[in-house]
C-alpha cells in the first residue's frame, strides 16, 4: 500500500503543533484516498537563522507538498535562495513578506523587551478576546483556545524572529531572488480575504521588489488560520494541491 503524501507545514511566529489537532481531526474524516500527513516543522531553539534554515530543510526533505503561514512565508523563500526545496510545490498562505519593513507590529517587536510584552499582553482573558474576534471567523472553543494563545510562549523561537526578520534580511533576498523566477517556480499564494493579520497588498508588493510573478488564489471566507477555524474546507483544498502535485520521490 502506498504511503499518502505529506504535508510540510512551515509555520508562523507563535506556532505549537497542537494547533494543528483540528486539521488532523478533518483529514480523518476524508475518503482514505484522499488523505494526507502533516508534518508540522519545529523550529526548535536554534541559536542563528541560518542553522534554523538546515533545520527547516532537513525537517522538510521528502515532502510532496510545503505548506508555509505567516512569517514560515519568508523563511521559504529564504531557502529558495539558498537553492533548496525547489522542486517541491509550495503554497504560501496568508504569508509575512514584504509588509515586514513598514507594517506596525513588526517594528515595534523589534524593540528591547516588546516580544516578551506580548506574550504577557497575550495571556490576559481581555486581550484573547480581542484578538479572537478580530481574527478568527468563528470563536474558538476550549482547549484550543488555551493552546493557541499558549502557542507564543511555548514556541521556543518566538523572540528571536524579530531579529532574524529584518529589512538586512529582505535586502539580502532582493539580491538573490531578484528577477529570477526559477527561484520562485512551483509556488503559489493563497489567502483568504477575511484575513485582519496580512492582505494581498503583501504579495504585490514582495512581486514588486524581486520582479517576479506568483500566482494568488483568494479564498472568500478564510480568515488567516483557516487551518483552525475552516479546518474541513482546508484539508479538502490542500488535498486537492496534493492530488495536482507531482509526488516526491
Amino acid at each position: 500500500m502506498n504511503e499518502p503524501p505529506t504535508v510540510a507545514f512551515v509555520p508562523g511566529n507563535g506556532h505549537v503543533d497542537a494547533r494543528l489537532a483540528p486539521a488532523r481531526a478533518a483529514v480523518e474524516r476524508l475518503d482514505p484516498p484522499d488523505r494526507f500527513d502533516v508534518r508540522s516543522i519545529d523550529y526548535g531553539a536554534h541559536g542563528t537563522f541560518d542553522a534554523l534554515l538546515d533545520g527547516v530543510r532537513a525537517e522538510s526533505d521528502g515532502s510532496d507538498l510545503v505548506y508555509a503561514t505567516g512569517i514560515g512565508g519568508l523563511v521559504v523563500l529564504a531557502l529558495r535562495a539558498r537553492g533548496d526545496l525547489l522542486d517541491v510545490p509550495t503554497i504560501l498562505q496568508g504569508p509575512v513578506l514584504w509588509g515586514l519593513e513598514t507594517r506596525r507590529f513588526p517594528r515595534l517587536m523589534r524593540l528591547p523587551g516588546m516580544p516578551n510584552a506580548l506574550v504577557a499582553a497575550l495571556s490576559t482573558p481581555a486581550i484573547r478576546r480581542r484578538f479572537e474576534r478580530r481574527h478568527f471567523a468563528r470563536p474558538l472553543e476550549e482547549p484550543l483556545r488555551s493552546t493557541f494563545f499558549d502557542g507564543y510562549r511555548d514556541a521556543r523561537a518566538f523572540a528571536r524572529w524579530f531579529g532574524w526578520l529584518t529589512p538586512a534580511l529582505l535586502r539580502r533576498l532582493e539580491e538573490s531572488l531578484g528577477g529570477r523566477d526559477d527561484l520562485v517556480r512551483g509556488i503559489d499564494a493563497w489567502w483568504g480575504l477575511r484575513d485582519h493579520v496580512v492582505t494581498p497588498e503583501e504579495l504585490e508588493r514582495t512581486e514588486r521588489a524581486l520582479n517576479v510573478s506568483i500566482p494568488l488564489r483568494t479564498f472568500a471566507d478564510w480568515s488567516h488560520y483557516p487551518m483552525i477555524d475552516a479546518p474541513d474546507d482546508w484539508v479538502r483544498e490542500v488535498s486537492r494541491a496534493l492530488a495536482s502535485a507531482p509526488r516526491v520521490d
